[in-house]
């Protein structure tokens, strides 16, 4: 059956900014540092906490620098075998949309998340027929066309729900008061951080401890 193949063409690379999870945010950064590479983000979904007064950022947008991404070099990805976001090892299998969802009833917070192929990817262009026919043929045509991406992709979502019934603990053990109402003015802090102080052993868990350790961050 044919698959999907990658033809590192760079092209994902440029095509817009990407949305990444706290602590890929924070893996980022310090990479970026490390290699003296440019570094631009900004939060993506926010929620307000109002017992610390600070909004909390549950995902955050990396942007382009100079029309690609700062760790693309001569069409490869310079940091692909020290930490690659998850959103780029799915791709072209990535979220159309994330849904958060607040039920401040029950303090929850959830979110539910939408897949589809970006058609900006040449390969889909050239497989659009196969991949029609698979549809027809299956609901899991993921699996079959796009084992990796689909896999990075559930990886993904876990890490995402983790994070989130994280803080949905706190929640609701009064440590943090959670809307989505708050003041402009009021600071914005990465989820990470915050979970890092209630559970030290966040990042074995999230699996970025050794890369933590590689590039000169405190895993722990």
């Amino acid at each position: 059956m044919k698959k999907f193949k990658c033809a590192l063409c760079g092209y994902c690379c440029k095509a817009s900014p990407i949305s990444i999870l706290p602590h890929e945010e924070v893996v980022l950064r310090l990479l970026a540092d490390k290699l003296k590479k440019p570094y631009k983000s900004r939060p993506g979904y926010r929620v307000f906490d109002s017992r610390r007064k600070v909004w909390i950022a549950l995902s955050y947008i990396m942007e382009l620098v100079d029309g690609k991404c700062q760790f693309l070099e001569k069409d490869r990805c310079s940091i692909n075998y020290i930490y690659k976001p998850l959103i780029c090892r799915s791709y072209p299998y990535v979220p159309r949309q994330v849904q958060y969802t607040l039920a401040s009833s029950y303090r929850v917070i959830f979110a539910t998340s939408d897949y589809g192929l970006s058609i900006k990817c040449p390969i889909i262009k050239k497989d659009k027929e196969h991949i029609q026919s698979l549809m027809m043929r299956t609901l899991f045509w993921p699996q079959f066309y796009m084992p990796r991406e689909y896999k990075a992709a559930l990886e993904m979502e876990e890490k995402r729900t983790l994070l989130l019934k994280l803080l949905t603990g706190l929640w609701q053990r009064g440590i943090t008061e959670l809307s989505e109402c708050g003041p402009d003015s009021a600071p914005t802090i990465n989820l990470y951080d915050i979970l890092r102080n209630y559970y030290p052993n966040l990042p074995y868990i999230l699996e970025i401890d050794k890369v933590l350790s590689k590039i000169g961050g405190n895993a722990y």
